[in-house]
């Protein structure tokens, strides 16, 4: 007998338990797929990171063999490429904007008309009677405020490789008009460091009792704060740069770099970085204000610092205009006025106590060089000795024009007026060379009168083109300086002809200092270029990479289940 249908074939398994089971199936599937992505992504996370990090350190070690002279044809592409973005983004939209079309270029318009047309306005004075030009004081005003700015700006500019502008111009600058003040016995005249009869002493107003402390620190005020100024406005560079760096999300690698080497040393330089990093975040708008406002070598740092914190602009530049532009050069200078006046000094000696004694030891005995002859060498003495040495130094160089040394346009001066021209400078109130006798014509210091013989046996030596034994003013102003036109009588003398004089090795000091500011910026400009490029480079890297996994699925997409009868399905509804 045949079997029967429920024997010939199975039972059939029901609806819902089929359903269970796929929903089973696919809950399976489900728990583990976030396994395996989570542990994928974790994987490729942590290869990302390597890559970046590996290309990161190969970048970095390629960027520390940059320099002028291990690579200078790459060090100066990347300055070059650095100055010419800069001026084509920052100088083309000042040059595009309202402001110079409405204020800039019809001022610069108006001045090159009047320039062409009427040159009077403009004359200078000759220091000789002739009156200057009404226009000419404003264009003075203009000359002088950049000059100091400027200088101020290459002073502190760069990370602690700025031009010593304060040493070579502003405090020589300072100590000449102190000393002028002594001289002249008064304060009544031009302190303008352009102005072609600066310091000059007019015999009308000598001992009007203008010669006070207050007097000679109004003659000041305007070149120090100009100069102070600069000085703020440079040290916005590293301010900028950070603070770029911190917004983009890239490393500060000069900031981090000199934190990661301070922490490490134990030196005073070392330990006041650290903490000007620390005060500046604890404190502050007062504490910049406080670290700007004495001569502060780390003061780098704390601009670094501010970036890289995100100070605000106006509360970073602010404190640090108020401290460098105002506190700290009105120190510096109210000090230089203390020491150098005469007044000031005269009430410091009478507090020192004379110890005779004391210098006739050998030890001592070197302090007696400078005491003035006929003096007994007291500690008082050699403290007074010492400072007329300085102030002497500085009264020769004394900056003027040629036409105001030989007194007339036609004029010319020889060796022996040239002479009493250095002995007839003054030194709180005593000139150089002493008294001249009216008899004899000898002068009471005969080593300086000696001294100064000579000096103008070299002058007419270098600078008496024709030989014939005096100096003209075309003579003169070919010795004359390029940036202001002016001779002092310290530079006409080209010192003793030797390699190592003193006028030598002062302009191979000054020739120095220009040309390692030079390279510092040059480099360091280049290294900050690269930076950026190589971050960016970076940037992209890291892109790329996050890219690649999100790319794979799309690749290689599941294919949609078939929806197609299956042979078990087909057979179940046909036997239905």
């Amino acid at each position: 007998m045949p079997p029967s249908r429920a024997a010939r074939s199975p039972a059939p398994r029901s609806t819902s338990g089929r359903v269970s089971e796929k929903k089973s199936e696919k809950k399976d599937t489900a728990s583990k797929s976030p396994a395996r992505t989570s542990s994928k992504q974790a994987a490729g996370a942590a290869g990302t990171a390597a890559s970046v990090a590996k290309r990161e350190a190969e970048l970095d070690a390629a960027r520390a063999e940059l320099g002028l002279f291990k690579t200078p044809l790459k060090v100066c592409t990347l300055f070059a490429t650095a100055t010419a973005e800069f001026l084509a983004s920052n100088v083309l939209a000042f040059a595009t904007s309202q402001l110079a079309y409405a204020l800039v270029y019809p001022l610069i318009a108006a001045w090159l008309l009047t320039r062409k047309l009427f040159p009077e306005w403009y004359q200078s004075p000759d220091c000789l009677g002739r009156s200057a030009g009404f226009l000419y004081a404003p264009s003075l005003a203009v000359h002088e405020s950049l000059w100091w700015l400027i200088l101020g700006i290459l002073s502190s500019i760069g990370l602690g490789t700025g031009l010593h502008s304060g040493l070579m111009f502003l405090w020589p600058f300072v100590m000449a008009v102190i000393l002028n003040v002594e001289s002249c016995k008064s304060a009544s005249f031009s302190a303008t460091y352009n102005h072609p009869c600066a310091l000059g002493c007019d015999a009308s107003t000598s001992s009007d009792g203008t010669d006070t402390f207050f007097n000679t620190f109004m003659l000041l005020f305007p070149s120090i704060v100009l100069w102070g100024s600069g000085t703020a406005i440079g040290e916005l560079p590293p301010y900028f740069i950070t603070r770029a760096a911190k917004r983009a999300g890239t490393k500060a690698t000069d900031f981090e770099a000199e934190i990661e080497e301070a922490s490490s040393k134990t030196d005073i330089v070392s330990r006041l970085k650290v903490w000007t990093i620390a005060f500046t975040e604890k404190h502050g708008f007062v504490g910049i204000l406080l670290l700007a406002s004495w001569p502060n070598a780390a003061f780098d740092m704390c601009g670094m610092a501010c970036g890289w914190l995100e100070v605000p602009f106006w509360t970073f530049f602010g404190a640090t205009l108020l401290g460098k532009g105002v506190i700290k050069v009105t120190l510096q200078t109210c000090g230089c006025i203390v020491v150098f006046g005469q007044t000031f000094w005269r009430s410091l000696l009478s507090l020192t106590p004379s110890l005779p004694s004391l210098f006739a030891l050998p030890v001592f005995s070197s302090g007696c060089k400078v005491v003035t002859p006929g003096t007994e060498c007291t500690l008082p003495a050699i403290f007074e000795g010492g400072r007329s040495k300085v102030m002497a130094v500085f009264s020769v160089q004394r900056r003027m024009l040629p036409v105001e040394l030989i007194g007339s346009p036609t004029g010319s001066i020889g060796p022996n007026e040239l002479t009493k021209k250095y002995c007839g400078l003054r030194v709180a109130g005593a000139a150089l060379c002493g008294e001249q006798s009216l008899a004899w014509g000898s002068y009471a210091r005969a080593d300086k009168y000696e001294e100064f013989s000579l000096a103008s046996a070299r002058v007419m030596q270098a600078y008496d083109a024709d030989a014939n034994g005096v100096l003209t003013l075309a003579e003169l102003e070919s010795a004359a300086g390029i940036t202001d036109g002016k001779i002092s009588l310290a530079s006409l003398d080209p010192g003793t002809g030797g390699a190592f004089s003193v006028g030598t090795l002062w302009n191979l000091f000054i020739a120095g200092l220009i040309l390692f500011f030079v390279y510092s910026i040059v480099e360091q400009v280049a290294l900050t270029t690269q930076h950026g490029y190589d971050a960016e480079e970076v940037a992209q890297l890291q892109a790329a990479l996050a890219a690649k996994p999100a790319a794979k699925p799309a690749a290689a997409a599941p294919t949609t289940p078939s929806r197609s009868k299956t042979p078990s399905t087909a057979g179940r509804k046909k036997r239905q």
